[in-house]
């Protein structure tokens, strides 16, 4: 048996013992882990190796008596002990972590639709209608990263060593702990972050491998509006209660084009919206709460002199008779 114990050492370091003889020597391993730093008695070493003797005779399923070891045998039985452990500490401390790729889980509101998330840090978010948030799989790690579409409140739980950054187009907003609204809908010229509370950092994608600083800190009723046409940004100021209003099914438009108020009552309705021509250059500031979508096309209409068509769900927007 003494050397059936050290051929199943030697082969277990090589790496050709079977499933069975490999979980054999691990669980004796674990069960005597920690033996290895002290200093063993004659009687303790016996006892150890006679442990692992029974196991192995169980093992093999041999009708042959357990007997005692001669300290010479225990002393080589020690040198593969130790060779054993030296093992497991080599093998853990240079066995290369698996780095799995980094991937993004989708979340989204349908057009006419409004939802609210809790990300696992305790952060809000609240996606306007036509939105979508994708969320880093290695959100936490050192840093807590999204992805925008369309236009989000962001209620960011603080964290001074993970700072919280949103990716919407070629902006990128940066943050420790604040409130905030992102406007990035891919179809709109412009986008626009506008901030309620706290201070954020916004950059963007520069022509080298550095972002370029746009706004080093917004504060409260302070926006960066950027035109993706002119790849032009400006910081101007707000009201963020109007701004993010349509939380609260407020429907605020603040010297919007015809165009953009549009779109909007497109997402906001769920319509599919038709401009047959547009040739009015005029900018508009209206508010809606809580109206049915024909009442607020007879308001524009009014105000505006072009005619619409509602067929269920499309809607066909004519210009002004001139």
């Amino acid at each position: 048996m003494d050397e059936r114990i050290r051929v199943l050492f030697t082969r277990y370091q090589e790496g050709t013992v079977t499933a069975e003889e490999s979980n054999l020597v691990e669980t004796w391993f674990e069960h005597h882990d920690g033996q290895q730093g002290k200093k063993l008695s004659r009687d303790e070493e016996i006892s150890v190796f006679e442990d692992l003797d029974s196991r192995i005779n169980t093992f093999l399923a041999e009708e042959v008596p357990v007997r005692k070891m001669n300290f010479r045998w225990l002393q080589i039985a020690a040198v593969f002990f130790t060779l054993l452990v030296s093992g497991f500490l080599m093998r853990n401390r240079f066995t290369k972590k698996i780095i799995q790729p980094e991937t993004f889980t989708e979340i989204s509101s349908l057009r006419g639709v409004k939802k609210e998330i809790t990300l696992k840090d305790g952060t809000t978010v609240f996606l306007n209608s036509g939105s979508s948030i994708f969320i880093s799989s290695r959100f936490g790690e050192n840093k807590r990263e999204v992805k925008l579409t369309g236009e989000a409140f962001f209620q960011v739980h603080h964290d001074a060593t993970k700072p919280f950054v949103i990716h919407s187009g070629k902006l990128q907003t940066t943050v420790l702990g604040t409130s905030f609204d992102i406007r990035a809908y891919p179809e709109d010229e412009q986008m626009k972050i506008s901030v309620a509370t706290g201070r954020v950092k916004v950059e963007g994608k520069g022509t080298s491998s550095k972002p370029a600083l746009y706004a080093k800190a917004l504060t409260h009723n302070q926006a960066l509006v950027y035109n993706r046409v002119k790849d032009s940004h400006l910081v101007t100021t707000v009201n963020s209660d109007s701004v993010s209003s349509w939380r609260t099914n407020h429907l605020i438009f603040e010297n919007a084009s015809y165009e953009e108020i549009a779109r909007s009552l497109g997402r906001w309705y769920n319509l599919d919206v038709t401009l047959t021509a547009h040739h009015d250059l005029k900018r508009y500031t209206l508010s809606f709460y809580n109206e049915r979508a024909d009442k607020v096309l007879n308001v524009l209409s009014n105000l505006t002199g072009m005619t619409y068509t509602m067929n269920g769900r499309i809607v066909i927007i004519n210009p002004k008779k001139s």
